[in-house]
């Protein structure tokens, strides 16, 4: 999601504590700039790198040990604006907003490190586009809605659970779709269902069967299938040489669903690796090379975030 999401939900979140949505009230204030603070790692992008910032975000700064961390330097400021000021209890409020930024990136497919430094796995439910409307809605009228209760609060919360498990069911019915179309021309051994970077209705798939990587979308209204691309997979002589390289283990680390294409140029072995996760505008958003010799020694190799004509090297001998 997008900064101003998160602060949107950040403010709704607030409404909860009682008091009205106010850029006088510091417990607003804190949990609006708590919801938006874990992106503060986008820093990395300037001065760094796309890469290095793509391979660390949602990571370190969206973790437990970074929530509390932040909403105590957020607490600390806001300390020194306001008067009659509860430290602990804005603090408290502000924590919540800093969580629900983490808790969000989970549910849509790009997913966090909540348990970082202490495991690097990211959390993902492959739920909530990037931008979601319907949560929108939900925060909206916890933010303006002026005479509140606890009934009214209660039926907030069920009406956001229940949307969560309409999404889910909405991804299995897709999972359902898919699996019942290939199962009887593929050996299936996974399909990955994920949202849709835009429309409400359709899903993305990755079909991964024992010949080929299959790329596509579905309409879970009509039942529409609608096919990207068909990768067939390379031998494992190939997956293997592609891992050794220092550019493939920094992919698989960021993308967990991947294709290696391999062909050769004059004396060249080329492995293009590409991430089968996200596709946007006719090509899919992140890609790798090596450059192989004839004896099979790295000359070169690249990353190339968001756009295959942006090359970022990657030193392979440290």
């Amino acid at each position: 999601m997008d900064p101003v999401t998160h602060g949107i939900i950040g403010l709704a979140i607030s409404a909860f504590s009682g008091n009205h949505v106010s850029l006088d009230n510091p417990i607003s204030v804190g949990c609006a700039i708590g919801a938006m603070s874990p992106d503060i790692d986008v820093v990395i992008r300037l001065v760094k790198d796309d890469f290095y910032y793509i391979r660390h975000h949602r990571g370190l700064s969206h973790s437990i040990p970074s929530l509390i961390g932040l909403s105590l330097i957020i607490t600390f400021g806001l300390s020194f604006v306001y008067k009659n000021f509860s430290f602990m209890h804005v603090f408290l409020w502000t924590f919540l907003g800093a969580f629900s930024h983490t808790f969000f990136d989970i549910l849509n497919s790009y997913g966090a490190k909540l348990f970082s430094p202490f495991t690097e796995r990211k959390l993902r439910a492959n739920l909530l586009m990037l931008y979601d409307p319907v949560i929108t809605i939900l925060c909206l009228f916890l933010i303006f809605k002026k005479n509140t209760n606890f009934t009214f609060y209660s039926e907030i919360v069920l009406m956001f659970l229940a949307y969560i498990g309409f999404r889910y069911s909405m991804k299995k019915r897709a999972k359902n779709i898919i699996t019942n179309y290939y199962k009887n021309g593929y050996k299936i051994n996974k399909v990955n269902i994920l949202p849709a970077l835009m429309a409400f209705h359709k899903w993305d798939f990755i079909v991964e069967s024992n010949s080929h990587n299959i790329v596509g979308q579905v309409n879970i209204l009509n039942k529409k299938i609608k096919v990207r691309k068909k990768f067939k997979k390379p031998d494992d002589e190939i997956v293997e040489l592609f891992m050794d390289t220092k550019v493939g283990r920094y992919f698989s680390e960021f993308s967990p669903i991947f294709h290696i294409v391999h062909f050769k140029e004059m004396d060249k072995l080329i492995l293009k690796s590409i991430d089968l996760r996200y596709y946007f505008k006719n090509n899919f958003m992140h890609h790798a090379t090596v450059i192989f010799d004839e004896h099979k020694n790295i000359i070169e190799s690249f990353i190339h975030p968001y756009d295959i004509n942006k090359k970022i090297y990657v030193a392979e001998k440290s």
